[in-house]
């Protein structure tokens, strides 16, 4: 006999899928947007890409915390922002500058990480449960609810 969880704490487990992952990403925008206040020296260093994609990663997930239902989508816009943070140093050219080039991408890379399973989880908590064909939801082996067409002797 197999343990299934209750319906209650699936939907708990993916609530908190989609919401923690969803306050790391807008945590991480603050982050990203305050970036250009504490950098000593600049240099060659473009920070408006800090301030707005920090600034579009804060409003995502606080979209996300806000209406998990409603916004989806926007699970795949924070996985994307945090793939241009990764991809921002080379493609702007500031990746000589260290310490604001790692940072880009080490946030980019968790924002990646925690924006995927949100979104993941997302989807999961939006699709109905499957059950097998034949089989009934407290079905555990796969046992037929249909009566068997000749009676076994």
């Amino acid at each position: 006999m197999t343990m299934r969880p209750e319906n209650g704490m699936i939907r708990r487990l993916t609530t908190d899928l989609v919401y923690t992952p969803s306050v790391f990403v807008a945590v991480a925008g603050v982050w990203i947007a305050a970036t250009p206040l504490v950098v000593d020296n600049p240099g060659r260093y473009p920070a408006w890409n800090d301030i707005a994609t920090g600034l579009s990663l804060t409003a995502v997930g606080a979209l996300r915390v806000l209406a998990p239902r409603r916004t989806a989508v926007l699970g795949l816009v924070s996985v994307l922002l945090g793939g241009w943070l990764v991809a921002a140093p080379f493609v702007l050219d500031y990746a000589v500058l260290l310490g604001v080039a790692w940072n880009d991408i080490v946030i980019g890379v968790l924002v990646v990480m925690f924006a995927g399973v949100g979104a993941l989880a997302g989807a999961a908590r939006r699709s109905p449960p499957r059950t097998g064909r034949g089989r009934t939801e407290g079905s555990s082996r796969g046992d037929s609810t249909t009566t068997d067409p000749e009676p076994r002797n």
